[in-house]
């Protein structure tokens, strides 16, 4: 199957899962990216009530390595489609190699008004499956969650597990839509 039909497919199951909700093509064109992924896209999935998550997706970077990857935001802002765009490079620069604990350093906060500057690979936690597994062409497309996340708990990730770090995200149960929400450390 050809990445075009890979990827109108893939938007069929963002569309089938953001059912209802008003879902917008919302692709950073600068950068390196339509070169290393080609047919790469981003979308927009606003919410359906106030205080609710802005979702951004990507459609084409399963291409290498076999993840899609998604990002929540309190407000609509661009500089999501582009913070997809630089994560969707990298994974093809690096062959696919970000799954599930990885994490990047964005060199700078992920919104204006954050002090979180990293960016942690997870499960799909606020979804589950019925968003991560897109099954595409005989093969498995992952939807990961790229979560915000602080120095500090990236360190405790390497220093000790993923698991302890999700250990104290469910003992804190923090606002992931909040821009200063607490360090779980």
């Amino acid at each position: 199957m050809s990445g075009q039909s890979d990827n109108g497919l893939l938007k069929k199951h963002i569309d089938g899962f953001w059912e209802g909700h008003s879902i917008e093509e919302d692709t950073w064109t600068l950068g390196p990216v339509r070169q290393s992924v080609p047919g790469f896209s981003t979308y927009r999935v606003a919410p359906v009530s106030a205080g609710s998550a802005w979702v951004y997706v990507t459609v084409g970077a399963s291409a290498v390595g076999g993840c899609e990857f998604f990002l929540l935001s309190p407000y609509e802002s661009r500089v999501h489609a582009e913070t997809l765009a630089v994560v969707s490079h990298f994974n093809s620069e690096r062959k696919g190699e970000l799954d599930v604990g990885s994490t990047l350093n964005m060199g700078r906060p992920w919104m204006s008004g954050s002090q979180m500057d990293h960016l942690l690979v997870s499960l799909p936690y606020p979804y589950g499956p019925d968003l991560e597994n897109a099954y595409v062409g005989g093969r498995r497309v992952r939807f990961l969650w790229l979560l915000p996340v602080y120095g500090k708990e990236v360190d405790l990730i390497k220093n000790h597990s993923l698991e302890e770090f999700e250990s104290r995200m469910d003992e804190c149960e923090p606002d992931i839509l909040s821009l200063d929400r607490p360090a779980v450390c």
